[in-house]
């Protein structure tokens, strides 16, 4: 399980901005910023989609969901 530290760290080396996460998991902006002040954690499946994205460590792996 990530923390909201990681989840902001793994989106910033994927360089993307906090938009482009909600598109990529589908779901507003204010809860990938909840998800990065500990305020909301990301559902089960989500949170697996974040771990196999960290564990990839490849930057374009974003576009490998859809």
């Amino acid at each position: 399980m990530l923390t909201p530290d990681e989840i902001r760290a793994l989106r910033e080396y994927t360089e993307m901005t906090q938009v482009q996460m909600a598109q990529l998991f589908r779901v507003r902006p204010a809860d990938v910023i909840a998800w990065e002040n500990g305020t909301l954690e990301p559902d089960a499946d989500q949170m697996a989609q974040l771990e196999r994205l960290q564990r990839s460590k490849d930057k374009k792996m974003r576009f490998k969901f859809n």
